[in-house]
């Protein structure tokens, strides 16, 4: 019987990481395309990508491969921060194991397989494996070029058309890596897509119909059979190792030297035996997997968890449980909202490619703002303070921007924002239009309005900002969530596109509104003698952290952007149903 020897962990030359058990069965297979809908926190990028990235950097050098982003943005201000961290977490430094941005040095070029003469939206390792970060709306980036592999994160946003046609690209460098289990390989990662939301895509479940079970499963039991003669490997180093020290003070231990000797190289070979039996079963193997927030309990804690069940509100079935929700047309507050009522082209690239990543950003990268123009802005005061920008061209209106605070921030720090953000405004005037509560004890200067008003018009330090707010709201009447209801179904459709404008939303700038917008629910309230369909509010009184996605609040701040006076008067004045 073969003596079993424990792997001792606590030597220098063992690397002890860390993983939930989902991503220790992905690591054990490293499949060649992995499809993972994972729920909210799941450790998507921190366990799993950033460890494929690692593996198939060493596997294949010098290889040319594309990391996919819904938009340039996103990919500036989350993908690529997430990444880095990601692989700090791992041990692979910036400027050490890889560099962004930048030409790398001669030897890391050296290795590289492709000739790459512009090294903007690039990542460089030293083993001369390389990325191209490209966003689906900015295609340009990865024209004429061909890709060994591909990566993405939060594939749920990514268009199923445009995706497609970046596959195509993914076919490259054959004679050199088509033998290679990473050769056109696809690592795409999500949280569970919610077809309510709009701008999210389901495709990625067609993939579940690639599962091979068997293949599957063979090459799990392959990787778990070589993971355990790597660590038997390494067992007989390490006792190898030991007696030889000790040898150094006791002669008589040289005897055993030749058998361990022998063992380690048995333990060697039967190491690579299974190691190319793991490659041969893992090549063309696709694994497509469904799990929740559960398999990063023991990171996360059971409270996490357990706050997220007992307030069960939107979110909670498709964010963490990873289970698609139903909502019925009928239930939604704005049953008319379509794709049509959003725009994606809102970001002005060249600006952010001015500036590094992670750069904090302002209205300079707005496409569609007009610096030289005042702007409006609709304001609720409710559970978070919520501010939503938007401006008028002709027959469109936009909603440009979004911002919010939640409690115990202020007034000053959503100012704060405002002020930041929009910096590079040329005619600096902002027509503010909010709930007539805000007007409260405005005859003696403590009203929410006035606050506001003065936190914009006068920095932290009560230095001037150059701004001038004008109170749009002074002695407004009630806004009722029916009259709001009715009106609103009329603008989303586009039946006051000639009379008024069509509204037009940005999908990127606007992810909280937008989400809320989708979310939100009617209820039949008893009005007298007549039924309303009004806003449904239980989402107000979620925690904090879940306010800005599934509260009404940022849909209010819109609502008094759009209920003004004169847009009401022109709705009713065509002839279309009042409250």
């Amino acid at each position: 019987m073969t003596r079993k020897i424990r792997l001792q962990t606590n030597d220098d030359n063992v690397e002890v990481r860390y993983q939930n058990w989902a991503a220790q069965v992905i690591s054990i297979m490293m499949p060649w395309s992995l499809y993972w809908v994972c729920g909210r926190a799941g450790a998507k990028t921190v366990q799993v990508l950033a460890e494929r990235v690692q593996e198939v950097a060493q596997d294949c050098p010098g290889a040319p491969f594309a990391w996919v982003a819904d938009t340039y943005s996103d990919l500036h201000k989350n993908v690529i921060p997430s990444l880095i961290d990601g692989l700090s977490n791992l041990g692979w430094e910036l400027g050490t194991h890889y560099v962004i941005n930048q030409e790398p040095p001669a030897e890391w070029r050296e290795r590289m397989y492709n000739v790459c003469t512009d090294w903007r939206q690039t990542m460089v390792f030293f083993t001369g494996f390389n990325f191209t970060f490209i966003s689906l709306d900015r295609l340009s980036i990865g024209a004429g070029r061909s890709y060994v592999g591909l990566f993405g994160d939060e594939v749920k946003y990514f268009p199923e058309e445009k995706f497609t046609n970046l596959l195509k690209a993914v076919r490259g460098f054959y004679v050199k890596y088509g033998n290679s289990v990473w050769y056109r390989s696809r690592t795409l990662t999500t949280d569970m897509p919610n077809p309510n939301h709009l701008g999210e895509y389901d495709w990625i479940l067609k993939m579940s119909a690639q599962n091979d079970k068997q293949a599957i499963m063979l090459a799990l039991n392959a990787g778990l059979v070589y993971n355990d003669t790597k660590k038997n490997y390494l067992a007989n180093v390490q006792e190898l190792e030991q007696v030889r020290a000790a040898a150094r003070l006791d002669r008589s231990l040289e005897t055993k030297l030749p058998k361990l000797e022998k063992a380690v190289k048995s333990a060697e070979r039967t190491m690579k035996r299974w190691e190319e039996r793991w490659i041969r079963a893992r090549r063309g193997v696709s694994f497509f997997f469904i799990s929740s927030t559960y398999v990063n309990i023991d990171v996360l804690g059971i409270d996490y968890l357990q706050d997220e069940i007992n307030e069960g509100l939107e979110g909670l079935h498709c964010n963490i449980l990873s289970i698609i929700p139903k909502l019925e047309a009928t239930e939604r507050f704005y049953p008319n909202l379509s794709i049509k009522n959003f725009y994606a082209d809102g970001f002005l690239n060249d600006v952010i490619d001015r500036h590094p990543i992670a750069w904090q950003e302002d209205a300079s990268v707005l496409r569609y703002y007009l610096a030289d123009k005042a702007i409006d802005a609709g304001m609720d005061a409710g559970n978070m303070l919520s501010l939503v920008i938007g401006q008028q061209e002709r027959k469109v209106y936009r909603v440009l921007k979004e911002f919010y605070t939640l409690p115990p921030e202020t007034v000053r720090e959503l100012a704060d924002q405002f002020l930041h953000y929009f910096q590079p405004s040329k005619r600096r005037v902002l027509m503010l239009f909010y709930d007539r509560a805000m007007n409260n004890y405005h005859k003696v200067k403590n009203d929410m309005a006035s606050a506001i008003k003065n936190a914009i018009e006068f920095d932290a330090s009560g230095k001037r900002t150059g701004w001038r707010v004008q109170l749009m709201s002074l002695g407004q009447g009630n806004i009722g969530s029916n009259l709001e209801y009715l009106y609103m179904q009329d603008l989303l459709s586009g039946n006051l596109e000639q009379r008024l404008f069509s509204l037009q939303i940005d999908q990127y700038n606007c992810p909280c509104l937008k989400a809320e917008m989708e979310v939100c629910r009617t209820k039949v309230k008893d009005d007298g003698d007549r039924r309303m369909v009004v806003k449904e509010k239980k989402g107000d009184k979620l925690s904090r952290e879940r306010l800005p996605k599934e509260s009404t609040n940022l849909t209010d701040a819109l609502k008094y952007l759009m209920c003004r006076r004169e847009f009401l008067d022109a709705w009713r004045r065509k002839g279309f149903r009042t409250a």
